[in-house]
């Protein structure tokens, strides 16, 4: 989970920018401009995989929704893959451990794959906020 990424069309490097352990914000709720889940899959098996990719998100206060979803090909001669999902405009409600899980679907249906991505939020002190100056960044960590 990063602020941005990139992939170069010509080697296929993924490059990844800003990595999102943690976020400290001024006030609640907040919408992060940019917010990007990076992968790098293997697959393990040689046949062609036709599934999608869905991204539910659970935040602290017990809620669960679907945040994205995509389809997802890998040829049979083609052993890895990299997938790039960016959100803007991200909303974030409340403080406390946030969890994205990424689930690998088979298009006939059931799970082939999973991955886990925790992030903490919370919210910074007002003494913290005001020590901000105009010529610096805005008060959001990561």
């Amino acid at each position: 989970m990063s602020i941005g990424a990139s992939v170069d069309q010509q080697t296929g490097n993924l490059s990844v920018f800003d990595v999102v352990e943690d976020i400290k914000v001024p006030q609640l709720p907040v919408h992060l401009p940019s917010l990007v889940i990076s992968l790098a899959l293997e697959k393990t098996e040689s046949p062609e995989f036709d599934g999608k990719m869905m991204i539910h998100l659970l935040t602290p206060d017990g809620s669960q929704q679907m945040v994205g979803s995509g389809e997802m090909r890998i040829p049979r001669d083609q052993k890895r893959m990299k997938a790039v999902f960016r959100f803007s405009g991200f909303p974030i409600n409340v403080v406390g451990t946030h969890r994205f899980v990424l689930s690998c679907m088979k298009q006939t249906g059931g799970k082939i794959a999973e991955s886990i991505l925790d992030f903490d939020v919370s919210q910074a002190t007002a003494g913290a906020s005001q020590n901000i100056h105009s010529s610096e960044k805005p008060p959001l960590a990561h």
